[in-house]
């Protein structure tokens, strides 16, 4: 655990991040509109840490990560990674800083070459960030193999040989090769049985503790964020709406949007399942080629209020460490509600 005494150092500072791909109609294929996957964004990921990225499908987790490493130019927006700013620096720049900062893919059937052997996946970045000898690179492969758990024999297999377990945990040693400060682990757990998923994250703290990895961990999956990350954003339809410490965040949800995410948690206990008020959103998600006007929540919000259709909320920090975007929350007038409503509000709440 990092000393609050001593505020750790900021590896990852994100601000006002916007990632939007245009859309072309016509016989012309002109621009006539742009999808925005991440509209917005801003935090900060301290060293050693792990900062947890959740929200349901679609909602731009995954658009934010790869917008961080730069696998996408961004469309504005400021990324700062180990103190180099990098958001709108060329792409020929962007090689030799590539190994400060890797990733691990959502699946691993997909990100690992089929006509490949594991030995030729984990040692390719050595092949092309490093000098390294033959025999030099090859006890490197060995080395990182033993850290991720695949025996040394396998070095000579190709992925259709392994389960899916195995396949991510040769993504994970690919992506330890050049000794990173900083991974994005863009859902590692999501395609593979609910088994191995446990295993996987062990792992992935267990090299958190041996090396001082900082991580980015997207997923939906909340009770595994739970159990993984220190601090944890939530984002709806590209923005992030609610930002705060672990506990803080599941005990105590400020946003409308956190409360009805984490009303969706299953409860392994039936006793308290029972007591748990299920929040039922209304309707869909909003495209992300039209966003409502004000509030992105506020088409499906059960305590939308009239500003919410008209003005943006800031994204305010209501306490330390927690940031919210909300206008319950940023000293917005808000209208008496009747007594069962308000009844029904408190419910949400808690």
């Amino acid at each position: 655990m990092l000393d609050a005494a001593a505020p750790p150092k900021k590896i990852v500072e994100v601000r006002d991040l916007k990632m939007h791909f245009p859309i072309h109609a016509g016989v012309f294929r002109r621009r006539v509109g742009e999808v925005k996957a991440v509209d917005g964004v801003s935090f900060d990921i301290h060293e050693g840490e792990t900062l947890g990225l959740v929200g349901e499908s679609g909602c731009g987790k995954s658009t934010c990560g790869r917008a961080i490493l730069r696998l996408y130019d961004i469309t504005e927006g400021s990324v700062v990674i180990d103190g180099r700013e990098i958001g709108h620096i060329p792409q020929k720049e962007l090689r030799p800083l590539r190994p400060r900062m890797q990733m691990v893919f959502q699946d691993p059937q997909a990100s690992l070459d089929p006509r490949m052997t594991v030995a030729a996946i984990i040692g390719e970045p050595l092949v092309e960030h490093t000098g390294l000898s033959r025999d030099a690179r090859l006890e490197r492969i060995y080395e990182l193999m033993d850290a991720v758990g695949l025996n040394r024999n396998f070095a000579n297999r190709y992925p259709h040989e392994f389960s899916g377990g195995q396949r991510q945990r040769i993504g994970i040693a690919r992506a330890l090769a050049l000794n990173p400060k900083f991974i994005v682990c863009d859902e590692p757990i999501a395609a593979l049985d609910v088994s191995i998923q446990a295993q996987v994250v062990n792992l992935l703290e267990d090299l958190q503790k041996r090396l001082g990895l900082t991580y980015l961990f997207i997923s939906h999956d909340l009770s595994m964020v739970r159990h993984i990350a220190s601090r944890v954003a939530v984002m709806y339809l590209g923005k992030v709406v609610e930002l705060a410490p672990r506990d803080d965040l599941y005990e105590t949800p400020l946003h409308p949007y956190t409360q009805a995410l984490l009303s969706a948690v299953p409860d392994p206990d039936p006793a308290s399942a029972e007591k748990v008020k299920r929040i039922i959103l209304q309707g869909d998600v909003p495209s992300p080629a039209n966003p409502p006007k004000g509030c992105n929540f506020c088409t499906r919000c059960p305590r939308v209020m009239p500003v919410c259709h008209h003005e943006e909320p800031a994204f305010t920090e209501v306490a330390p460490g927690r940031f919210v975007a909300c206008h319950l929350h940023d000293g917005t007038k808000i209208p008496e509600a009747p007594a069962a409503a308000a009844a029904d509000q408190q419910g949400d709440a808690t």
